[in-house]
């Protein structure tokens, strides 16, 4: 049970976002500034003149696999068919819930059920209620997000088909998927990224996965083994204090504050 739990805490990240204030939203909007940064980490190329002369054909495959106006009714109904297990899951077992609540990682806690029930009941009397909600409000903010990002999706797609495909193979695959089966493929291709069959395989797949993460940390750790390590406020010279103050703007007693909750955070996590 206690990979299912981080698989609900994740999808929980998500369901935040629909408990948080406009106002807060809107604050944690990231600036222009930040938005070039994140741009600037995957630069492309312009197109060359035969990449722009095979780029028609390639709207039209893209616009055979994704109908213009469909994308955000494709990924919400996916959404909703993955979001419908997870809730009832949740509303059975409201672990992740009650461990976010208390500021804990459910693997600290140990509850049955019953339990976990009692306390969400104890935290947030309207959880049942809650999550029910959310699960049927996911689904339709995926939609609405999905086609506000249909057209940039169907360009950076219709790119990447003149880009990674020559003319003769843009002409087979068009016209494959001009014919019934070809075009029965096409629309199809997405949709069944929500078929149970594959779902199930990625929740099988969880266990493997966390494992993974943890054998990467540890692999991390022992490849910077011998680095110093990262200095704390103690070991900081006045000099260097008084820089980072004046680069960030913050009062050194801010600064001495923030990297010793840093720090306590860190070592909370290595117990």
């Amino acid at each position: 049970m206690k990979f299912i739990s981080k698989g609900l805490l994740a999808a929980g990240a998500a369901f935040s976002l629909a408990a948080t204030p406009v106002a807060a939203q809107e604050s944690a909007m990231p600036d222009d500034d930040v938005m070039q940064a994140m741009r600037s980490m995957f630069p492309v190329e312009p197109l060359t003149a035969e990449q722009e002369a095979r780029l028609p054909i390639a709207r039209g495959i893209v616009a055979k696999m994704i109908p213009e106006g469909t994308l955000g009714d494709m990924m919400g109904s996916m959404f909703d068919k993955m979001m419908g297990p997870i809730m009832e899951l949740a509303s059975s077992n409201p672990e992740a819930d009650v461990a976010r609540q208390l500021g804990l990682d459910p693997s600290e806690l140990e509850l049955t059920e019953e339990q976990a029930a009692e306390l969400a009941g104890i935290l947030d009397p309207a959880w049942r209620e809650r999550n029910a909600v959310m699960g049927k409000l996911m689904p339709e903010m995926m939609k609405d997000m999905m086609t506000r990002m249909e057209p940039t999706m169907r360009k950076a797609m219709s790119e990447a088909y003149a880009i990674h495909f020559n003319a003769n193979e843009l002409a087979d695959i068009d016209a494959f998927f001009s014919t019934p089966s070809g075009l029965s493929f096409a629309r199809k291709s997405f949709s069944m990224s929500s078929d149970p069959r594959i779902l199930g395989a990625s929740m099988e797949a969880l266990p493997s996965m966390f494992e993974s993460i943890g054998e990467m940390e540890a692999k991390m750790t022992a490849a910077t083994a011998d680095l110093p390590a990262p200095r704390r406020w103690g070991d900081l010279t006045a000099s260097q204090k008084s820089r980072i103050s004046a680069l960030t703007g913050l009062d050194q007693d801010e600064v001495e504050a923030n990297m010793e909750f840093v720090d306590a955070m860190k070592e909370a996590g290595d117990e």
